[in-house]
C-alpha cells in the first residue's frame, strides 16, 4: 500500500459531500487500483455513518472482493475504529470473504470475538476456524486462555460458539 494525501483528501471529500454517483465512481475506480494508505479507513467510517444502504453494499462489495495483503492491517484496526456493531461485523466477513490469510491478525480477531455482539463474534469464528491451521501454538493458547477466562460472562449462545472456537484453537 502506498501513501498518497492528495488521493486521501480527494475520497474524503468525495465521501463526505459527493452524490451517489461520485461516491459510486470513486469505489469502482478504488476496486480496480491498489489502495492507498488510509483508503479503507475512510471506507469503513463511511460505512459506520451513511445511512444509505445502496451505499453500504457497494462499500461492502468492496471490502469483499478486496485481495491485496498489504491492507490487511487496516482493516483489523477499522474493526475496532467503527461504532456500529453491523459495520464491525461487515468487516470481519469481509477477512473470510477476501480469501486472504489473517492467521497473523488472530489474537486481535479474538478480542474482538469477546468484546463483539454474537453476530461480529460468529463472523471472527468464522475467519478464526478458517485460518486455525496457521495460527501459531503460542496465538492459539493465548486465545483459548483469554476464552476459557471469560466465557461465563457471555449469553448461552456466545457460550456456545465460544466454546466451539475454544475446540478448534485445540485441534
Amino acid at each position: 500500500m502506498f501513501k498518497s494525501e492528495k488521493k486521501l483528501a480527494e475520497l474524503n471529500k468525495i465521501l463526505t459531500n459527493g452524490k451517489y454517483n461520485e461516491i459510486n465512481d470513486r469505489i469502482s475506480i478504488l476496486r480496480s487500483e491498489e489502495p492507498f494508505e488510509g483508503a479503507v479507513s475512510l471506507l469503513a467510517d463511511f460505512f459506520d455513518k451513511t445511512p444509505d444502504e445502496d451505499l453500504k453494499i457497494l462499500v461492502t462489495e468492496f471490502f469483499n472482493d478486496m485481495k491485496q495483503r498489504s491492507c490487511r492491517t487496516e482493516v483489523i484496526e477499522s474493526i475496532a475504529a467503527v461504532s456500529k456493531p453491523a459495520s464491525k461485523a461487515m468487516l470481519v466477513a469481509s477477512c473470510w470473504q477476501s480469501g486472504l490469510d489473517y492467521s497473523d491478525h488472530a489474537v486481535a480477531l479474538a478480542e474482538i470475538f469477546m468484546l463483539g455482539d454474537y453476530l461480529t463474534s460468529l463472523e471472527c469464528f468464522t475467519v478464526l476456524e478458517t485460518c486455525s491451521g496457521l495460527i501459531s501454538s503460542a496465538d492459539k493458547s493465548g486465545i483459548t486462555g483469554r476464552l476459557e477466562s471469560e466465557i461465563d460472562t457471555y449469553d448461552s449462545a456466545k457460550q456456545k460458539l465460544a466454546r466451539e472456537l475454544i475446540a478448534v484453537m485445540r485441534a
